[in-house]
């Protein structure tokens, strides 16, 4: 380890002290190769990062001309479920193309887009396209939540690794997991997130996120790819474990950690 490893490495440790839990991450800057890592192959719960893989399998679906981005998909009652997004506040019968859902699913985290997308292509199938991809510890999973007084739970939930996440992105961004097309289709939804609270709550002036956040009672996370007015592009996958918590703002230690460990990690990766 050398001196700005021990410098970052003592800079998390007092960050996770401040948040009563852990960090783990993983950072590539694509232009030097520089990397940053820690628990970077961990298996831990995605939170909802594990819809960048639906989005993943819905594009190579497409690729493959089993699926067509206009194709109409219809949401009825079965799909509403609790959570983040709009779809379910609106009437059952309303039919949407698969871009919208998709849009809805990454720009919203909408959780009843997620499972109209989820009954459609199937946990299974999307599993076995991450298997496909070499993908040892990205899984989708079926969550059997019981039912609370807001609703039904979101029909998955996911585990991943920072690691396999930032390679997830990479794949994207450079179409070898899915046709170049349909990858900037995938990195304009991503961009239009509308959650800013983390990776790039701190971003200096004028650079450009694009990514899929997350979070569950203890956990807060956010996947994304940043980069500069000049070109300089740094992917990260960032998580924070701390202990759950009903606090659910734009301020919860969760999300203020890993808004400040991207900050960290942005500015390391200069050095």
């Amino acid at each position: 380890m050398n001196a700005a490893e021990a410098e970052l490495d003592t800079a998390v440790t007092a960050l996770e002290m401040d948040l009563g839990g852990s960090l783990a991450y993983h950072a590539l800057k694509r232009t030097t190769g520089w990397t940053a890592s820690r628990r970077a192959d961990e298996i831990m719960a995605s939170a909802s990062t594990y819809k960048l893989a639906l989005l993943l399998h819905a594009a190579r679906e497409v690729g493959a001309g089993r699926a067509d981005w206009a194709t109409p998909l219809h949401f009825a009652d079965r799909h509403r479920s609790w959570g983040t997004g709009i779809l379910g506040q609106l009437s059952a019968g309303l039919s949407l193309p698969l871009r919208d859902v998709c849009q809805l699913m990454t720009a919203l985290s909408d959780n009843s887009a997620t499972d109209l997308l989820v009954e459609t292509f199937g946990l299974e199938a999307v599993n076995r396209t991450l298997s496909d991809l070499g993908f040892r510890y990205t899984r989708l999973l079926a969550q059997n939540a019981p039912r609370s007084p807001y609703g039904r739970p979101p029909l998955a939930a996911g585990q991943t690794t920072p690691a396999e996440m930032v390679r997830l992105l990479l794949g994207i961004q450079d179409a070898t997991f899915v046709p170049r097309s349909s990858a900037d289709l995938l990195l304009e939804m991503l961009a239009a997130q509308q959650d800013r609270t983390m990776i790039a709550r701190h971003l200096p002036t004028g650079w450009y996120y694009a990514g899929k956040t997350g979070s569950n009672a203890d956990l807060r996370a956010d996947v994304g790819v940043v980069t500069s007015p000049g070109g300089i592009q740094i992917v990260l996958a960032l998580y924070a474990h701390h202990p759950a918590s009903g606090d659910w703002s734009v301020d919860s230690p969760g999300t203020l950690a890993v808004a400040r460990l991207a900050q960290i990690l942005i500015s390391f990766s200069s050095r």
